[in-house]
């Protein structure tokens, strides 16, 4: 099992909406990005999601793609359609096996995909990867500057 940055959080954390359905995965997930020095903010359907990110706008959204109310593929689209939509880093994070999947996603606005259960370095090399993009501090930026596969 990888270890855990307990490094102090950047004075500005990159904010992280995180919609899960499943509540132990959204409150792991929380506490985990928390640990990292992150701001998760966590929404447990697609309808919640959607509106914490039209009106928080934040830098990096995780979007399980089973969600009930509005799925995540919907949930993507609608938020790259949204003033400021395109600048949010936007991860699939999700048990969904298959390139239909996968190529649906990309296809909905995503820009990475993870299978469940989500491999933790990559998970911190993919908001690394938010950090440059948006300008803001990553804490728990992995020291690795390679892409995940």
């Amino acid at each position: 099992m990888a270890s855990v940055d307990t490094s102090a959080p950047s004075s500005n954390p990159l904010r992280v909406l995180v919609v899960e359905d499943d509540t132990e995965s959204l409150q792991l997930m929380g506490a985990l990005l928390s640990i990292w020095g992150y701001e998760p903010r966590l929404t447990p359907d697609g309808p919640a999601g959607l509106r914490a990110a039209t009106t928080e706008m934040p830098d990096v959204a995780l979007l399980d793609l089973g969600l009930p109310g509005m799925d995540g593929f919907e949930v993507a689209q609608k938020l790259r359609a949204s003033p400021g939509g395109n600048a949010i880093l936007i991860v699939a994070v999700t048990a969904f096996r298959g390139e239909s999947h996968r190529d649906k996603a990309f296809e909905c606005g995503f820009d990475k995909y993870l299978m469940k259960p989500v491999d933790i370095e990559t998970l911190r090399l993919v908001l690394a990867e938010a950090a440059p993009r948006t300008g803001v501090g990553s804490a728990g930026a992995a020291s690795s500057s390679a892409p995940p596969s």
